[in-house]
């Protein structure tokens, strides 16, 4: 009984939490978005997404919603940049790319803005908002 509870307490000592939040982005006009549901860790991981212009839709996992199914091809943050591609469901081709600048003021809360660029349908600026 001891044993088993040792174990337990070493498996929560080296389980990471999961805490997640979502980081959306979208144009001015509504066009375009980008939604990232990103976990709480240090280094940007992004555990799914969803993207839409006009009546298409992508997401990375069912549960996002209806849409083609699209995955992560690379992620990658500084502290004044964040970097996401979204690739087709065989990593053969790049369905989207997000390219953000961010910045924080004193109170420590972030802001986004830059560009979302989805392959055959344009470009566009856009802001991100977080919870």
């Amino acid at each position: 009984m001891h044993f088993a509870a040792s174990i337990a307490a070493l498996l929560a000592l080296v389980s990471p939490v999961a805490a997640t939040e979502w980081l959306s982005c979208s144009d001015a006009q509504g066009a375009a978005s980008m939604d990232l549901l990103l976990g709480a860790m240090d280094v940007v991981a992004v555990a799914g997404m969803t993207i839409s212009t006009g009546d298409k839709v992508w997401a990375s996992h069912v549960e996002y919603g209806p849409g083609e199914p699209v995955t992560v091809g690379q992620a990658f943050e500084t502290p004044e940049l964040l970097v996401v591609d979204a690739m087709d469901d065989a990593m053969a081709s790049k369905v989207a790319e997000l390219r953000l600048f961010k910045t924080s003021d004193d109170a420590g809360l972030t802001s986004y803005g830059g560009t979302l660029r989805i392959a055959g349908h344009g470009a566009w600026a856009v802001s991100c908002s977080a919870p």
